[in-house]
């Protein structure tokens, strides 16, 4: 999803220890030459359940939507970021309206992260979202091969198994998302407005996991992460 860096972060003064056994490290980043660890971090209540991007920030915690859902389980919100050099960008959509949020941080002359911008309400992704790609589009991974090569494999390992009598159809557009590492290794997440037995879902997983690997280098960056394919059914 974005550029990939492997850091060790060693500027921070506060113990992790605790905070590491509460969340699972997503990669590490460089800004202005300062190092910095994004984790992503589960929360549940009554209410929502929670992923969040997560970055320790010497006492000022950063943390910013990765996935809301409310408690009937649906998704609410959607986050990304994206970085560059000296900036990382948050992006929160909010699936209900479809606007849009960015906020964006840098380092200060001590390596503390400070907010030095903020959008909201935006209809459409924000012309500064690096990197910069053709009509502004979020960066993604590629497949092997393309379009026609992934959808060729969607018809020959996908379908078959939602071809079972396991299926229904909810509501809206059947989306199968995957998340693929920085390494181009997939791994099933969820399919939208389809629903699937657990032995299916299953099957899914260990489908997915013998796919061919993604492209994560793409116009000379490095991505990784959510992708979306529409399925048809």
């Amino acid at each position: 999803m974005l550029k990939h860096q492997s850091f060790t972060i060693s500027f921070l003064f506060t113990p992790l220890f605790y905070f590491a056994q509460q969340t699972e490290l997503r990669e590490s980043v460089t800004l202005k030459s300062f190092n910095y660890d994004v984790y992503l971090q589960i929360k549940k209540d009554q209410s929502t359940s929670k992923e969040l991007y997560v970055i320790p920030n010497k006492g000022d915690t950063i943390k910013e939507n990765a996935l809301v859902k409310n408690a009937s389980g649906e998704e609410i919100h959607r986050g990304l970021y994206r970085l560059n050099d000296s900036e990382i960008h948050f992006i929160d959509i909010d699936l209900k309206s479809n606007k849009i949020n960015q906020r964006i941080y840098t380092p200060n002359k001590k390596g503390n992260l400070k907010l030095i911008k903020e959008n909201l309400n935006l209809s459409a992704y924000p012309n500064d979202l690096p990197p910069k790609f053709k009509d502004n589009k979020p960066p993604h991974p590629v497949f092997e091969g393309g379009e026609t090569a992934l959808y060729l494999w969607i018809e020959k390992n996908i379908y078959p198994v939602l071809d079972q009598k396991y299926k229904k159809k909810d509501s809206g557009n059947t989306v199968l998302v995957m998340d693929i590492d920085p390494k181009g290794s997939p791994s099933f997440i969820e399919i939208r407005n389809l629903s699937i037995a657990e032995n299916i879902k299953t099957k899914l997983i260990e489908i997915i996991k013998k796919s061919p690997a993604w492209k994560t280098k793409v116009n000379g960056f490095d991505v990784s992460g959510l992708v979306f394919i529409p399925i048809e059914y």
